[in-house]
């Protein structure tokens, strides 16, 4: 069943509520057997939070929302509103990023199939804005039911432990990128990180969509907007990179671009 709801940034979004109905006296355990569960055809099923569950917990998690879309460039949640809901994307590409007070952006990860969104919090407030650079699914848990489930499971824990100090260590690594490589390396590093990002989700790298403007990878990488157009010329000049169309490029010297 579809229905509008306001997002937190504002808009409305398409929900789809995943029903899960039970007779007079039918128990938790029966749910699996009543209905295939969507999770089946998810391409991140056996990643993140929901690779220890089985069927009967994940009937479970699905009861605590539904599947949401949101349209390209529409913004998700919002840096400092209420923490509802938290997601966990199932297609698309979303960036998480911070607002200076003199109105510059710092992108702080990018996120794909199988990684949470809007998590962790900051005093029950979103931490981080959330973008949808594609078009973009996810499922929906309410949080304070999601926390609740975490904290009776000790695998889904781990899990989710294990998924924030994948985002941490990203994080130490994209700061001794800002902090150590000159412009060039940075861009062809920027290049390798979502080659790698794609290629661990079977996302095409041939040639590699980069999604993200100059601006944005600016945004992520600390550097200007004129500073990333002439690291990927001369990426191109030096034949490591040639480039397609506005926002893809094709790797050439693949040995030469990690180096």
């Amino acid at each position: 069943m579809l229905s509008d709801r306001v997002s937190p940034a504002g808009r409305a979004v398409k929900t789809e509520h995943i029903e899960i109905r039970e007779d007079s006296r039918a128990s938790l355990s029966q749910l699996p057997h009543a209905r295939k569960l969507p999770c089946d055809t998810c391409p991140g099923r056996s990643l993140g939070v929901c690779s220890p569950l089985d069927d009967l917990r994940l009937a479970h998690l699905l009861a605590l929302g539904g599947r949401r879309h949101w349209a390209k460039r529409e913004f998700i949640y919002r840096a400092g509103d209420p923490m509802q809901m938290i997601y966990k994307i199932i297609t698309g590409i979303v960036v998480e990023s911070r607002m200076l007070y003199d109105g510059r952006r710092q992108i702080v990860g990018i996120r794909t199939t199988g990684d949470l969104c809007g998590y962790p919090e900051n005093r029950g407030r979103y931490l981080f804005s959330g973008e949808a650079l594609t078009e973009v699914e996810a499922c929906a848990f309410d949080k304070r039911k999601f926390d609740a489930l975490v904290a009776g499971h000790v695998d889904m824990a781990c899990a989710l432990a294990d998924d924030t100090s994948r985002k941490l260590e990203r994080a130490s690594e994209n700061l001794t990128v800002m902090g150590q490589l000159i412009s060039t390396e940075r861009v062809a590093h920027f290049v390798v990180e979502i080659g790698e990002l794609n290629a661990s989700r079977q996302i095409d790298t041939d040639p590699l969509k980069l999604h993200l403007t100059r601006q944005e990878i600016g945004d992520y990488l600390g550097l200007t907007l004129e500073t990333v157009s002439r690291s990927f010329t001369r990426l191109r000049q030096l034949r490591i990179l040639a480039l397609v169309g506005t926002d893809a490029v094709a790797i050439l010297d693949r040995k030469r671009l990690h180096a």
